[in-house]
């Protein structure tokens, strides 16, 4: 059997061709991943850090015939930066321990080496598996603080902060003319026995001129809800329509899509563009460096990720806390969505 100087050697020159001889590995094994919100985002692509986005609030410009000039129409220009976050993997390995392990006879001295089982094993059974399920929790849960980078949890914004920030009143009081806050629509509590009630409510009060087909396909929710919601339809309704793992609404226009790991009721919904992932172009996910020191094995990998709505006033999100309809001014309505809107104090 080697001994453990030898043996770290060997790990080390073994992962670095392993990693060589499979270049795209990692970044693949990411972007084609069961992370949740992927799957129902579009890409974005920008140079590393900011995506400046900007969107023009256009009024009614037809009129009818006269042989004069008379104007009619308002440009005015919205702006908003998105940001991904540069994510790194400082994963440890220390050789030494896997001695004993079922790995350990492959490395004799007398063994062909060629097949790579240690390095196959830690990245794709282990490194890769366990990054995909911390950036699938991230992404829905994690809050960005630099102060606490080196915690897991504060990498990041996830959909929840997201959304917390865009219901946000002290914004939207604060500068109302750009607050960017996101369309709300009042409800009642969920409970049990009002699930499907309070979603079709949901539905039901889109802005008219987001309601043609295909403009929102999906509803979103936490896991918890969507098997609320399943159980109550059923109660009411017998037996569901809920065919291969697509749920719909009542009204049957729109799917119901559980976010899992997600602990809140907020409801929300967006158009099919609005919702994206930050990509960068210059980047992939990818071991960057494996250093020895000691008896560790020292594996760095690195990575930006994001998520951000293109525009926050066209996110549709439920409204608990009082019976504020829309952007929360009646101008703002207007220019967005030509309506009214209604703002009553709680």
């Amino acid at each position: 059997m080697a001994n453990e100087t030898i043996l770290i050697d060997d790990v080390q020159k073994e992962l670095n061709t392993y990693l060589a001889n499979n270049p795209k590995l990692i970044s693949a094994s990411m972007n084609r991943a069961e992370i949740t919100l992927d799957k129902h985002t579009k890409p974005i692509t920008k140079i590393k850090g900011a995506y400046p986005q900007a969107h023009t609030l256009l009024t009614n410009v037809v009129q009818g015939f006269k042989p004069e000039w008379n104007e009619l129409g308002k440009a005015q220009i919205a702006h908003k930066i998105l940001k991904d976050y540069h994510q790194k993997v400082n994963f440890p390995l220390i050789p030494a321990e896997i001695l004993h392990s079922y790995f350990a006879d492959l490395y004799a001295e007398d063994k062909d080496m060629k097949d790579m089982p240690i390095s196959k094993y830690i990245i794709e059974n282990e490194l890769i598996p366990k990054t995909i399920e911390n950036m699938d929790w991230l992404s829905i849960n994690g809050v960005y603080d630099p102060l606490k980078l080196e915690e897991f949890g504060f990498s990041m914004n996830g959909i929840d902060i997201i959304l917390q920030n865009m219901l946000g009143a002290d914004v939207a009081a604060a500068n109302p003319a750009d607050s960017h806050t996101a369309f709300k629509i009042p409800m009642n509590a969920l409970t049990d026995t009002n699930m499907v009630a309070q979603v079709t409510t949901f539905e039901r009060k889109l802005p008219t001129k987001f309601k043609k087909k295909g403009i929102i396909k999906k509803i979103f929710m936490s896991e918890n809800n969507v098997e609320r919601y399943q159980l109550d339809y059923e109660d009411k309704f017998g037996e569901s329509k809920f065919n291969n793992d697509v749920m719909k609404t009542r009204l049957g226009k729109r799917e119901i899509v559980g976010l899992p790991g997600w602990d809140s009721d907020l409801i929300f919904a967006t158009t099919e563009n609005n919702f994206r992932r930050l990509i960068d172009v210059f980047d992939e996910p990818k071991v960057t460096d494996i250093q020895k020191q000691d008896y560790k094995l020292k594996i760095f990998m690195e990575f930006w990720k994001g998520y951000d709505f293109l525009i926050n006033e066209m996110v549709f999100i439920s409204n608990y806390e009082d019976a504020t309809y829309g952007l929360g001014s009646a101008d703002r309505n207007q220019s967005y969505f030509d309506i009214e809107g209604v703002t009553v104090e709680p």
